[in-house]
């Protein structure tokens, strides 16, 4: 067995991508700036070498690329930054970083600029990003009460309660906003952030 795909099944032990994966429809796909935003995370913490043996492929930053491979890497980083037995902490962890570093780019403080502090803006941001970035999935925002939102998630195929709920805790962490979420799973890939600040 190669080393990838030894890597891959030890993840695999403490989260269900093996299950995962067959369930993903061909057209389910993402921007290669996903996979470059993990390999930005792992070079932060001095890992990046480790996964390049796995994973020697560059994507392009605006290529599309299906979203099964970007499971299997995800999963397999979350492991070398955190230990597969902690793959879901890793992911969290991968996914607040992420939304860190793009708010720490030129695009990212433009967009942080005319966004504020506003809650409401940053996520309707979120929501315009994620057609831009993913396919199929769709993102709905409502507002059903003064300081609190839900984003509903659909044929959301990356994990809904670690990567994007990191994600989504790095997002407010940018614009110093503290919140609290809630991740509300109706099954794998349908579920629900309730956010509060």
């Amino acid at each position: 067995m190669d080393a990838t795909r030894s890597a891959i099944e030890e993840v695999a032990r403490y989260c269900d991508l093996l299950e995962r994966l067959p369930l993903i429809p061909p057209s389910a796909q993402v921007r290669g700036l996903y996979f470059r935003s993990v390999e930005s995370v792992l070079a932060e913490a001095g890992l990046l070498e480790r996964y390049h043996a796995l994973f020697p492929e560059r994507r392009s930053a605006l290529g599309w690329h299906p979203t099964s491979e970007f499971l299997e890497q995800l999963a397999v980083a979350a492991g070398i930054l955190s230990g597969p037995p902690q793959v879901a902490a890793g992911m969290f962890e991968i996914g607040r970083r992420n939304a860190r570093a793009f708010a720490e780019s030129l695009l990212g403080r433009t967009l942080m600029r005319f966004l504020a502090r506003d809650p409401r803006k940053l996520l309707q941001q979120a929501i315009a990003g994620r057609r831009q970035s993913a396919r199929p999935s769709r993102w709905e925002l409502s507002f059903p009460a003064e300081h609190t939102a839900v984003m509903s998630m659909v044929e959301e195929y990356m994990y809904l309660d670690s990567y994007y709920l990191g994600a989504a805790h790095g997002t407010f962490e940018t614009v110093g906003v503290p919140v609290r979420i809630e991740c509300v799973l109706e099954d794998r890939f349908c579920g629900r952030h309730v956010i509060t600040w």
